[in-house]
């Protein structure tokens, strides 16, 4: 890698680090996409509902494709990939498309759709600032404990399945390791990458922020109560942190959702997704449910929802036969 590349990488760390936990809403792009188009599947639409009345909706960094495939297949838009316009991380998202005379109810929509990450989202929801949200994870003990505080209740049921990805600079000859192995990385057993089959190369463990969606993850799917090594000097606090981390360290060791790494990341030249015992994490293993780390993606609201209301229809279509087009059109796996 050029000097050049590693000072970009450089400043897209220092920006990753610096993003608030509720940035501004996302401007409307006004880039011609060229043939990018997505048309969403076609859907029965949900009686009354338009741009003006849609609920506020967040969530998790990894499913923002769904909650704006989901937006566009409810309000009859399009959508397209391009850069992340509100992390700006190097990172992708998929934007709404927009003509001109449709500009303004797009813009009315994009105020609906939050992009606050998984921890913010479920304290937004449990304060009354958004509807409903999509989460990478079920809600933590954190969120929980606050909610009770709150007098809340939250309903959450899984919509969707990903898996759960380590991830290794791409010249690490390490393709695989065993759940043994990783737990052991990730306690400090092993410091070395000779000892799970690898170089003579120290290991540097890279590590997520506490309550984010990859760390609750890690600890409940992967540790499951075991302790994990403590280095704040290689925890990132964005999602894109770990895969520009991995970029320019050969001997790093970092994790992620495999749908953000498969689809929002732009790294996979630098960076590849290891097998774990031999399977790898991608989607025919997430269907058949063989590979070790597969989690679910949550859609929640409060029970205080009123039923009539257009985020409790939005709840229950999720797990319809038209919801689950949607889902997979994002690029999940339906529930």
């Amino acid at each position: 890698m050029n000097k050049t590349s590693s000072f970009l990488i450089a400043i897209l760390l220092l920006l990753a680090s610096c993003s608030g936990n509720e940035p501004e809403p996302a401007p409307t792009p006004d880039v011609i996409p060229n043939g990018k188009v997505i048309t969403p599947p076609a859907v029965a639409r949900i009686l009354g509902l338009n741009v003006n009345n849609f609920p506020i909706i967040d969530g998790s960094d990894s499913t923002q494709p769904l909650r704006t495939m989901l937006a566009a297949s409810l309000t009859g838009f399009s959508c397209w990939w391009g850069s992340n316009l509100v992390l700006i991380d190097g990172s992708r998202s998929l934007h709404l498309y927009h003509t001109s005379t449709n500009k303004t109810e797009i813009q009315t929509l994009y105020t609906k759709l939050k992009e606050s990450n998984t921890h913010p989202s479920f304290n937004n929801l449990i304060d009354g600032k958004v509807e409903i949200i999509i989460s990478a994870r079920e809600s933590s003990d954190d969120e929980q404990k606050y909610a009770r505080e709150k007098g809340v209740t939250l309903i959450e049921k899984p919509i969707a399945f990903d898996s759960f990805a380590f991830l290794v600079n791409r010249a690490n000859s390490v393709d695989n390791l065993t759940h043994e192995q990783v737990v052991g990385i990730y306690s400090g057993k092993y410091t070395n990458w000779r000892e799970v089959g690898g170089a003579d190369q120290p290991i540097k463990a890279f590590t997520r922020n506490r309550n984010s969606g990859s760390q609750e993850k890690m600890e409940k799917l992967v540790m499951k109560g075991i302790p994990m090594i403590d280095a704040p000097e290689l925890r990132g606090g964005s999602m894109m942190a770990p895969y520009l981390s991995l970029m320019t360290s050969v001997n790093g060791i970092g994790y992620s959702p495999y749908y953000y790494y498969l689809n929002m990341s732009e790294s996979a030249e630098e960076v590849k997704a290891l097998s774990i015992n031999g399977v790898p994490p991608s989607r025919e293993y997430i269907q058949n449910q063989t590979y070790p780390y597969v989690s679910a993606i949550v859609a929640v609201i409060r029970s205080d929802t009123p039923t009539g209301s257009n985020a409790r229809k939005i709840f229950d279509f999720l797990t319809t036969a038209d919801g689950k087009k949607v889902i997979e059109a994002s690029g999940y796996v339906a529930n």
